[in-house]
């Protein structure tokens, strides 16, 4: 029997979740929650039919992939290679390109001089989101989401520069 795209969008779901559960229980370092994901995620390309969808799984990846590094505190080596990638890849959807934005400004305490290109970015996105209008969910919750990371970085002395 042949799977619809959406039933194969849907396994891919399920088994990214299945994954970071059994690695999240087993308490998993964050090299080795990595190194499974990406190993995972090359699994997953060799499925993939089409180009973009080899494209968005490698999105989706980066974007937890540098969740996760934010969480365990990862330092410019490789938190910035990770936004680098990210950059690189391009981003799924806006939600993705906001929080990626966000962990990057809320990062600066661990990497002050960075100050400059994360609040740029940060304003880059809101400029995005002012084009939504205003009673619009996504517009309401990304600003939310950028004044907490401007209110984060504040609460750690680091100011947007000039």
């Amino acid at each position: 029997m042949r799977t619809t795209r959406k039933d194969w969008w849907q396994s891919v779901a399920d088994r990214r979740d299945e994954l970071l559960v059994k690695l999240y229980k087993a308490k998993a370092p964050y090299a080795e929650l990595k190194r499974a994901v990406l190993a995972q995620e090359k699994d997953l390309i060799r499925e993939a039919r089409t180009r973009r969808e080899r494209l968005h799984l490698q999105q989706i990846t980066a974007k937890l992939i540098i969740t996760e590094a934010y969480g365990e505190g990862a330092e410019w080596d490789e938190f910035g290679a990770l936004l680098r990638r990210c950059e690189r890849l391009g981003y799924a959807d806006i939600t993705h390109r906001i929080h990626v934005a966000c962990l990057f400004v809320q990062s600066l305490p661990r990497f002050p001089v960075r100050a400059r290109q994360a609040f740029a970015m940060l304003e880059e996105v809101e400029e995005m989101l002012k084009h939504i209008r205003k009673s619009h969910y996504l517009r309401r919750e990304g600003m939310q989401g950028i004044a907490h990371s401007r209110a984060v970085a504040a609460a750690a002395g680091i100011t947007p520069p000039n």
